[in-house]
């Protein structure tokens, strides 16, 4: 079984093609952003420089005040990239969003042909792939993206710093996004309906704000149809316990969807949360003092005040994944049981892969799936967050690449897309 896919791991874009290692494309657009982040604050260096030096106590060398300007240079400065979205738009042509800071923009990567056509090495490839900037705007960020080749049209969803979100388009060749749904609400993910209208399935889900207008509440998520010919919006599958996420509908009419227990914000933390956080509060309060305390003794010393074991090695880790934050590490020990034990799922089992044909119920064909793509030929790609799996129309699921954290795959053979 052979499939080219691409996938979004820890906000990089990464390309897999056939039987070839994945490659990581980098956005030169990020590359500048966080050059220009670098050269700003090394030009602010000199502040940091003079007031470190200022509270230096006599006889510390200049070689700590080098690395403390290095440190400055190389972790303030940095401006932080990271890719949110990815769609094909032809066979040598990829559609991405990206979010570099306080920016969101579209862009291209034209040029690029999978190596099992061209021959090539990945490394001859990249040289020829070219990046190209179709919009950017710091009033908001742009999340998923998805392409209609009819009608060359760009579907998106905008992210607006009020918390909303809204589906809006715009033509290959414009400048400007149209937003075509509104209001007070988080809408996501849309995906083009195949055929010849122009269609979309997205999911949505209504938000309630406090009397200063902070966001206090989310209604549970459901998938929605937008004509955008006949302006008329319809909802396709609703379950008040449910969220239902990152819809995908077929030509004849099937819908693919990420099903999961919906929890309210309002929903009060059971008594062993509780308990739990009245536990490690005092301890992790101490933790941020030491912290505290090492970082000013290295900074002014160069040596730490007491050794610390690095964050990373707590057992727990929160990620963010589908708005909704999740203890990878206690998830991590829950599934190694299900599956494969070196890849086990991010997110909890009771996150469905649902296939639902029309006038039929519900059917749960995957467990534990963050992430999924759905082609016209009937084969699916999904990911748990750990892996990414390919299944062919009545085959087995097959592993196809490892790496986390994943959020995001799809199917880049375009003769075999949905659009």
């Amino acid at each position: 079984m052979s499939f080219n896919f691409a996938y979004l791991s820890g906000g990089r874009l990464y390309l897999k093609l056939g039987a070839a290692t994945a490659q990581a494309i980098a956005s030169e657009f990020g590359r500048a952003a966080q050059q220009r982040g670098l050269e700003l604050q090394r030009r602010n260096g000199w502040k940091q420089k003079n007031l470190s030096a200022s509270l230096m106590p006599n006889g510390i060398s200049g070689d700590v005040q080098q690395q403390d300007r290095l440190r400055v240079e190389t972790a303030a400065g940095i401006v932080p990239v990271a890719v949110q979205g990815v769609c094909p738009t032809g066979a040598d042509r990829l559609l991405y969003t990206l979010a570099a800071g306080e920016v969101g923009g579209i862009f291209t990567l034209e040029r690029f042909v999978p190596v099992n056509i061209s021959g090539g090495s990945p490394a001859e490839q990249h040289q020829q792939a070219k990046e190209k900037r179709l919009f950017h705007s710091a009033d908001f960020k742009v999340d998923r993206v998805d392409f209609h080749p009819d009608y060359q049209l760009i579907a998106c969803a905008t992210i607006g710093k009020d918390g909303t979100a809204n589906i809006a388009t715009m033509p290959v060749n414009a400048v400007q996004l149209e937003q075509v749904t509104e209001g007070d609400s988080i809408d996501l993910a849309p995906k083009w309906i195949p055929g010849f209208r122009r269609a979309i399935v997205f999911q949505s889900a209504g938000i309630g704000r406090d009397s200063m207008g902070a966001i206090v509440e989310q209604k549970h998520s459901t998938i929605e149809q937008l004509d955008i010919d006949r302006q008329e919006v319809i909802t396709l599958a609703s379950d008040p316990k449910y969220d239902l996420l990152s819809p995908q509908m077929t030509a004849d009419g099937t819908l693919y969807y990420i099903r999961r227990p919906y929890r309210s914000l309002q929903q009060r933390m059971s008594l062993s949360q509780l308990i739990k956080e009245a536990i490690l509060s005092p301890a992790r309060l101490l933790r941020a003092i030491c912290e505290w305390l090492n970082l000013f003794t290295r900074s002014h010393t160069g040596k730490s005040l007491i050794p610390l074991p690095p964050l990373a090695h707590s057992h727990a880790q929160q990620m963010v994944f589908l708005g909704r934050a999740i203890d990878v590490g206690t998830q991590i020990e829950r599934n190694r049981r299900f599956g494969d034990a070196d890849s086990p799922a991010l997110v909890p089992r009771s996150w469905e892969l649902i296939e639902q044909y029309p006038h039929r119920e519900p059917k749960t064909i995957g467990r534990g799936v963050l992430a999924f793509d759905v082609g016209a030929n009937g084969q699916i790609i999904y990911s748990n967050g750990s892996a990414v799996y390919g299944v062919l129309p009545g085959g087995v699921a097959q592993r196809l690449v490892v790496d986390r954290p994943i959020s995001q795959v799809v199917i880049l053979d375009r003769d075999n897309h949905l659009n």
